[in-house]
């Protein structure tokens, strides 16, 4: 588990960390099922990068729903899946403030917190659908506070990752933005 307290961006974090550390290689197929616009990619991409969203304009294969992978891949067929779901716990956007950058993370629209979990757990289940035996499946999110109570997502996400047979890497649970 890496804490994204270190590095400026996920870009730098990818280049600086996840990659040094063998937990992607500029060889092996990946898929980004959350591309969004792609900042993870700035500084380092691997050779084979598929990257898909929900948004057609910035995915590779037109729209694609993370939690529908299978729809477009029948089986194990990426080395690396690394997932950068819409974990902000929000409720309801303003549009000022933290809430102006909503829109960029896939939160702009209203949703409980225990439908935000489903949508990350169901995509969790998509990725791994699709990843290699003995992939690496890299997932960021962070721990929050909704509805005057701590939300440990890093902990009910990893668990659920173990659940399916992935096995984290690097120790620690309760770190924000990990990767696993």
């Amino acid at each position: 588990v890496l804490s994204a307290g270190t590095w400026a961006n996920n870009a730098e974090l990818i280049r600086d960390a996840v990659v040094p550390l063998g937990y992607l290689r500029p060889e092996w197929l990946t898929l980004d099922p959350t591309y969004g616009r792609g900042r993870f990619w700035t500084l380092w991409q691997p050779d084979d990068l598929i990257a898909c969203d929900l948004d057609p304009s910035r995915s590779d294969l037109g729209p694609l729903d993370f939690r529908e992978l299978h729809d477009v891949w029948s089986g194990p067929t990426f080395d690396a899946v690394v997932f950068d779901p819409p974990y902000k716990l929000n409720g309801t956007s303003t549009g000022k403030g933290a809430a102006a950058s909503d829109q960029d993370y896939g939160v702009a629209q209203p949703a409980t917190w225990q439908e935000r979990h489903a949508l990350i757990l169901a995509g969790i289940t998509s990725c791994t659908r699709v990843l290699r035996p003995g992939g690496m499946l890299l997932v960021k999110c962070q721990d929050q506070v909704c509805s005057g109570k701590v939300r440990w997502q890093t902990r009910i996400f990893a668990d659920h990752a173990e659940s399916l047979g992935h096995r984290l890497v690097n120790g620690g649970r309760h770190n924000a933005a990990d990767v696993i």
